[in-house]
Order: structure tokens, then C-alpha cells, then sequence
């Protein structure tokens, strides 16, 4: 005998069970004879951690004719929330025997995400050239739409320098500071500029 005499598995073809913390779950498990002979015994034992009590851990499933499928109900009682690893054990007189890993989760639980490590091809890292903002003069990216420290929009002088290769400029009546001609604010002194 092999694996493939028999199909084992939660009812449903389910492969994993949810319970509420300290409320009895019970299910079944599915023994089926696919061969064309007679099993006289198959037992199935119930194991897991000793956060979930096992209520019903062993059941007999008695002499299986062929191509006939058995079901018996399995009782446990979770005593903590979290994910367990349930294992249910089939075994003949042949002395065969299948293990079932069922995936138990109690309460609502988020199961940890493994971290992935991205490893950087130095060759695929793009160097990004810096200019300074017109409007307040900091350091920027070349292809920048926006200044990050000023928020003053950049796509408007791009497309004029572009055009005319110049930007041009105006001075706050304040404190003198060098602006765009768009500037509406000084950067440096914060005058509103008309």
C-alpha cells in the first residue's frame, strides 16, 4: 500500500481550521479506500502543541471496503490565540502510515511577514545631478518637478529655461535676495512680493 490507497484530508478538502479562544472546535476527517481491497483497520491520531487540548485525539475507523470513504469527528479546545501546527497521523494494520499537517489559527491573528533583503546592483543606482532652487536656492534634483524645501512649483521654469536658456529674475524690495520672476514670496526674508 501507498500513499495513493487512500485520500485523507479535513471534511471539505479544507486545509486549515479557525476557532475562538476557549470554545470547543470539532471537525472531520476523511479516510477513503481507493484501492479495490478490503482495509480491516485505520486508526488516526490526533497531535499538536500543548496550547490546543485535545478532547477526541484517537479514532478507529473500523474495517473500509473499497472505493468507501469513512468520516469521524475530532474535538480540541484552544487554550491560547496564535497559529498551531495540528497533525493528524493515519495508520494501518499493514502498519502504513500518512501524516496530515493541519494549520490551526485561533482569534484573529496576522501571521509575521518574513523580511526580504533587496540587494542593490550598484550599476542599476542612477546618479542624480543637483542645481539649486531658483526660489530659495537649496539643493535639488535636476529633474525635480517641486523644491522639497520651499514647495514652489519648478516645471513652469524648466519649460521657460528650456525654451529661452535663462531664467529670469527679480530681487526682494526687503532684503534684496535674488528670485525668480514667478516668486510670489521671498525665500530668504518671506516678503510678499507684488
Amino acid at each position: 500500500m501507498s500513499a495513493t490507497d487512500f485520500h485523507f484530508s479535513l471534511m471539505d478538502n479544507v486545509d486549515s481550521l479557525q476557532a475562538t479562544l476557549n470554545k470547543r472546535k470539532a471537525f472531520y476527517l476523511i479516510v477513503q479506500n481507493l484501492t479495490d481491497k478490503f482495509i480491516p483497520q485505520v486508526k488516526v491520531k490526533l497531535s499538536g502543541p500543548p496550547e490546543v487540548k485535545l478532547l477526541v485525539k484517537v479514532e478507529i475507523y473500523g474495517g473500509m471496503a473499497n472505493r468507501i470513504s469513512k468520516k469521524r469527528v475530532f474535538k480540541v479546545l484552544p487554550k491560547k490565540n496564535g497559529i498551531f501546527l495540528l497533525t493528524a497521523t493515519l495508520t494501518t494494520g499493514n502498519g502504513h502510515s500518512i501524516d496530515l499537517p493541519i494549520k490551526f489559527q485561533v482569534g484573529v491573528v496576522q501571521e509575521v511577514a518574513k523580511s526580504i533583503s533587496v540587494v542593490s546592483d550598484p550599476e542599476a543606482e542612477k546618479t542624480v545631478s543637483k542645481v539649486s532652487c531658483p526660489y530659495c536656492g537649496d539643493k535639488i534634483d535636476k529633474d525635480s518637478m517641486f523644491c522639497p524645501l520651499c514647495g514652489s512649483n519648478l516645471a513652469n521654469i524648466k519649460e521657460e529655461s528650456t525654451v529661452t536658456k535663462e531664467v529670469k529674475i527679480k530681487h526682494c524690495y526687503k532684503c534684496g535676495t535674488e528670485l525668480a520672476k514667478e516668486a510670489k514670496f521671498c525665500a530668504k526674508c518671506g516678503q510678499k512680493i507684488s
